[in-house]
């Protein structure tokens, strides 16, 4: 039995309960309006479903707290979000409002005030359309600031009359330079220099400082002087700087990390409009931590280039989204004929290919399958497998997909299809392997299966045009088949795939399916439990797609709304999918539709898959491993209506049941499996913010909590046999906790500078073993092409 060790875990699980009490007024005294207390889950006491009804104040305590004015105190778990504020909004994650008139957003993560903010805002990232009062914080971003003070790392105002105290103050008339040089101390270096109207900031990263050697060395720093125009491309400057340096150094005699005083006098020469040339002379002293003595002092050189950025949002590429598309139906799903019947034996067909080729072909043990393996399968049931993470919780649930898109790509419905991926993984885990049956890889190929099959059927339909030839036409063939192999195959045997009609129906309608797809191509760093500079970097493309409109209510089938991401992790090192975030609506239905604000709850499926390796000559530690393979619950999106630079600003939350989960182990490891596997519940967050002509800003919180619940204690493991042990893993519970901000800079309608950071926190308690935390992060930067 796994006990709760403190009071947090007991508290949110009350918060979670479904049960609680319910809205109680308030003694009314000398007001016509009423006031109004909620201890609950989700309260939305004042989102009206009555238009004629006002609450004028309220006090609130739940997890996600929503209101249309409030006139008192929010404390939530998670977030609060309201159109009007006076009063105090305290939460664990988000505020939002669409303005605030005499109040305070207290927060962890980020505070909107979309509107005008009369108040204070004290979290990491805040926002405000029109500041007249206070932010506190890392980012702090206001539109227009016509009085008040933004304290923080960086400041960022489109008007220059703001006062603004922090390491770096943006403005319209800021200029910005990336900085790409060689020196003396750090030998290769990347910077990011702002120029106000007489003074600059930078703040850079270099690596080498101890040597060009194989022994790799790192520094941050930040740097502050003033620049003087001595003519239109000549300008002479000064500085001072601090430098942090990581050596990595593991001998007792030297040091592990420094820091370092720098002055520095510069030059730059604007060659042209974007480039020029930058030099610099200057003066170290470089000390101990510890005691503040000298390590080592003296001159720096330093020579390289800058790259001015430019602000300008012209249009360099066309639009990709077919000119054709407009009035497009979709009605290939509704009325194409159906063939059960085929797709059952399509289903088969796929079991008897892979048996066949894992048998013939490779030779393996666990293909040679006969009547008595099948009826040993059917005698001894279900067990716990000892397959390795890819191939249990995403391998699986591909292959499900097949099983499904069979059904699917011969007419049949949603609902209709589903089935066939229970049925096909019935068909495998007993007669396709000696191996007994895996219940979990039954969930994973049925429920993942479910999940990817849809979203790939869904996007083929995107993809393919019956009333395109030659060498587009083939293209769009291959990208389809590659994307939803079954529906490939099927085209191909029924010579649709070749098939030209100009008057051909289309298979998507972009009027009811929007759909917004961006590439992301460029380089992460995976750092080594929780380290700067001990990492590893490599290239990555990243693919999203969000499929559909939520607040579209005409349209509420399943998987009407969904929303997909994949990472690819271009290394020799790391697995090649690194992660895989898909979230598919079943059901919706409005809760809130009022002042241009609008509300949905519904039911949602979720799909997510992470996964790496030890970093290269680092620890062997492995970074972070997590899967929700089989996941439903209830979820709800709130979108705020367009404010000042704020296009789209959304809210979202979701409550989901893990049917089957899975997180790196610290102890169990069998055969090919060094995981846990179990079920529990995750809680995700997110809010989205659209900038005009400035690009968009995403933070995505994910909480999960996955229990083994059946361990190995008290088995014989020298005599038993291995693939029968029937073990979940080391009995305990695992909380992990995935945040994600998310920057986009818009260079023009199509292109934008993206950067992300993940960090990973996991704290598991195990039943026989001693607990165990870790904790890392990433780092992603990239060119983002939205198609």
């Amino acid at each position: 039995m796994v006990r709760i060790k403190n009071n947090k875990l007991l508290l949110a699980l009350l918060l979670l309960l479904p049960l609680s009490s319910q809205a109680q007024k308030l003694q009314q005294e000398n007001t016509k309006k009423p006031r109004r207390v909620y201890f609950m889950p989700i309260t939305f006491g004042e989102f009206r479903l009555m238009p004629d009804t006002t609450i004028e104040s309220s006090f609130n305590i739940g997890m996600i707290n929503g209101v249309t004015k409030q006139r008192g105190l929010s404390l939530g778990v998670v977030s609060n979000i309201n159109h009007n504020l006076r009063g105090i909004q305290m939460s664990g994650i988000t505020n939002i409002s669409s303005g605030v008139d005499k109040g305070l957003q207290l927060s962890s993560a980020v505070n909107v005030s979309a509107g005008y903010m009369r108040g204070l805002q004290v979290a990491a990232y805040n926002y405000a359309d029109t500041l007249n009062g206070s932010q506190i914080g890392l980012l702090n971003v206001a539109v227009s600031h016509p009085q008040g003070v933004q304290i923080g790392l960086l400041n960022y105002t489109r008007d220059t009359i703001a006062k603004k105290i922090g390491l770096v103050n943006i403005n319209p008339k800021t200029t910005i330079d990336y900085m790409a040089f060689a020196g003396t101390t750090s030998k290769i270096n990347g910077a990011l220099r702002f120029r106000n109207r007489s003074t600059y900031n930078i703040i850079g990263i270099g690596s080498h400082y101890m040597g060009l050697d194989s022994k790799f060395s790192g520094a941050i720093y930040y740097r502050l002087g003033q620049y003087f125009n001595i003519t239109p491309r000549l300008s002479l400057s000064g500085d001072v700087g601090y430098y942090h340096i990581e050596t990595f150094n593991d001998h007792a005699d030297k040091p592990k990390r420094l820091y370092s005083l720098q002055a520095h006098l510069n030059a730059d020469y604007q060659l042209n409009r974007y480039i020029g040339f930058y030099g610099s002379l200057g003066y170290g002293d470089t000390r101990y931590y510890t005691h503040h003595k000298h390590y080592k002092n003296g001159m720096i050189a330093q020579l390289g280039l800058t790259f001015r950025y430019n602000r300008s949002h012209a249009n360099l590429l066309p639009s990709l989204e077919p000119a054709d598309t407009c009035g497009y139906l979709n009605i290939h799903d509704d009325h194409n004929e159906k063939h059960p019947w085929i797709a059952a034996l399509q289903a088969t067909g796929i079991n008897l290919l892979v048996h066949g080729f894992d048998r013939f072909v490779m030779n393996e043990e666990f293909a040679k399958v006969n009547m008595h393996t099948i009826h040993k399968n059917f005698q001894k049931g279900f067990v716990w497998d000892n397959d390795q993470f890819s191939t249990n919780l995403f391998a699986h649930p591909y292959h499900g997909n097949l099983y499904y898109n069979a059904a699917r790509s011969n007419g049949l419905n949603f609902w209709e299809s589903a089935p066939y991926a229970l049925g096909g993984s019935l068909m495998w885990e007993f007669c396709g392997e000696i191996e007994p049956p895996a219940i979990n890889d039954l969930m994973a190929t049925t429920f993942g299966g479910i999940c990817i099959g849809e979203i790939t059927h869904r996007v083929s339909n995107v993809i393919l045009n019956d009333r395109k030839r030659g060498f587009g036409r083939f293209m769009r063939e291959f990208a389809a088949t590659a994307i939803c192999p079954m529906r490939g195959l099927n085209r191909i045997i029924s010579g649709e795939a070749w098939h030209v009609s100009p008057n051909a129906e289309p298979y998507h309608d972009y009027k009811r399916f929007p759909v917004d797809f961006s590439v992301t191509a460029g380089t992460r760093y995976l750092a080594d439990d929780g380290s700067m500079f001990r990492g590893e970097w490599n290239p990555y493309i990243a693919l999203n797609l969000e499929y559909g409109d939520p607040f579209n209510r005409r349209e509420n089938k399943p998987y009407d709304y969904f929303s997909a991401d994949v990472k690819f992790g271009l290394s020799a090192n790391q697995p090649l999918i690194n992660a895989l975030h898909l979230m598919g609506r079943i059901w919706s239905a409005p809760m809130y539709s009022e002042r241009k604000v609008d509300a949905e709850v519904g039911i949602y499926q979720h799909f997510n898959y992470y996964d790496s390796k030890p970093v290269k000559n680092g620890s062997n530690q492995t970074p972070y491993r997590i899967s929700e393979a089989a996941s439903f619950g209830p979820g709800m999106m709130i979108r705020f209506p367009e404010t000042g630079a704020m296009k789209r600003l959304e809210q979202r939350v979701f409550i989901s049941g893990i049917l089957l989960g899975g997180t790196k182990s610290d102890y169990y490891n069998v055969i090919d499996r060094d995981y846990n596997m179990g079920s529990g519940f995750s809680v995700k967050t997110m809010t989205y913010m659209d900038f005009r002509h400035f690009g968009r800003f995403e933070l995505k919180s994910d909480y999960y909590r996955i229990f083994t619940w059946k361990g190995y204690e008290g088995k014989d493991l020298e005599n038993i046999n291995p693939l029968y042990l029937n073990a979940q893993g080391d009995k305990g519970n695992a909380i992990l906790l995935v945040i994600n901000p998310y920057w986009e800079i818009e260079v023009n309608d199509v292109l934008g500078i993206h950067a992300s950071t993940s960090y990973f926190v996991r704290s598991t308690h195990y039943h026989c073993h001693p607990d165990v935390k870790t904790s890392t992060f990433e780092f992603r930067l990239g060119l983002t092409c939205h198609l």
